[in-house]
């Protein structure tokens, strides 16, 4: 029985770049699962990919994704992990716009008890991402101030709530106002990046704080920094870095505007990313992390350590916000609603 996935096929802008077509299922390897795929994440990257911006991405046509829910449709003969009618969560190197995807079995993890199907499949790329820059990169603690970007996105709404659980004290950006409210409700301090701009333009600057403990503190530093912007944002961020402070950039969102193609743009915001000099990084004692997930992902004992690390995690009960679910067959609509930043948290497709 034929099932169906979505390819790229040109770069461009959503509409006629992305088609939804039938394809033949594949059977699962002695190693490995096939889902029936019951919602697939989208991700900043993917329009990345559309965009031909992504050097990772496949030759196209190909299809895109990282990460599905669903229920395990065959186990491959050496599988014991795993049944037949198991709700599954599972990361994918591609491929994950499909109704039906065949994946090792370690990439693959039991749907926590406290998520749904559809919160499930917003959990992979989130984690994974804002696991590797707290946990693995910055090594957040108690007590740290972290500033995180685009807070209210994916990524953000789970770092922040593993910098809260770690006792972090948080501030977290958006470009919307409206999405201030989902900030503060995990415990953090929320600012528009505008709001943040004015607020820091002084080199000793005093930010109100919300500490863990309730109270509204002033800090003039930061510890750990999530950048996703990339471009200029980064050198100025630095400035803004204690002694032994890291700013961990894992997204380039500043050489995308609406999801429109622009190499110029894309070309300009790369011209502004910083050329470091080891020896003058001596003066200030910070560091710099460039996290690249897909490339982790890559290497089979890292796959399996982070999908570990996310069943661990299941004590924290981590929450991904949902703002929208897409039918398949609207994936163009989804794009724009992600790239044009009309929702809060992530946005699904439904198979």
């Amino acid at each position: 029985m034929a099932h169906r996935e979505i390819r790229i096929e040109s770069f461009g802008n959503a509409e006629g770049t992305m088609v939804l077509r039938d394809a033949a299922p594949r059977t699962p390897g002695p190693d490995e699962i096939a889902i029936d795929v019951a919602f697939s994440g989208i991700n900043f990257a993917d329009i990345v990919m559309r965009l031909g911006l992504y050097p990772d991405a496949p030759k196209k046509p190909f299809v895109p994704g990282y990460e599905v829910s669903g229920r395990v449709a065959a186990v491959g003969a050496n599988v014991r992990q795993f049944a037949v009618g198991d709700e599954v969560v599972a990361g994918s190197l591609f491929g994950g716009y499909t109704s039906q995807l065949v994946v090792p079995a370690a990439n693959a993890f039991a749907l926590p008890p406290h998520l749904t199907l559809e919160t499930g499949a917003a959990l992979p790329v989130t984690f994974f991402t804002a696991h590797i820059a707290l946990a693995e990169m910055s090594r957040v603690r108690k007590g740290d101030r972290v500033l995180i970007e685009s807070a209210a996105g994916g990524v953000g709404i789970i770092a922040t709530q593993l910098a809260r659980a770690a006792g972090a004290d948080v501030v977290g950006l958006t470009s919307s106002p409206h999405k201030k409210a989902m900030i503060e409700s995990l415990g953090a301090t929320a600012m528009t990046e505008d709001e943040f701009a004015a607020a820091t333009a002084t080199p000793k600057f005093n930010l109100p704080l919300k500490s863990a403990g309730g109270t509204v503190n002033t800090i003039s530093n930061f510890d750990i920094i999530l950048n996703s912007s990339g471009g200029a944002s980064i050198n100025r961020q630095r400035k803004l870095l204690n002694y032994t402070g890291r700013i961990i950039c894992f997204g380039f969102s500043s050489g995308i505007k609406d999801g429109k193609r622009s190499l110029p743009r894309a070309a300009w915001a790369a011209l502004q990313m910083p050329r470091l000099s080891v020896l003058k990084m001596f003066d200030t004692n910070t560091g710099v992390y460039a996290l690249n997930a897909l490339h982790v992902l890559r290497d089979p004992q890292w796959s399996a350590r982070l999908t570990q690390a996310v069943i661990d995690a299941n004590a924290l009960k981590l929450t991904p916000h949902v703002g929208k679910v897409f039918p398949a067959a609207e994936v163009a609509a989804a794009h724009r609603a992600l790239e044009t930043k009309q929702v809060t948290g992530k946005v699904l497709l439904a198979w």
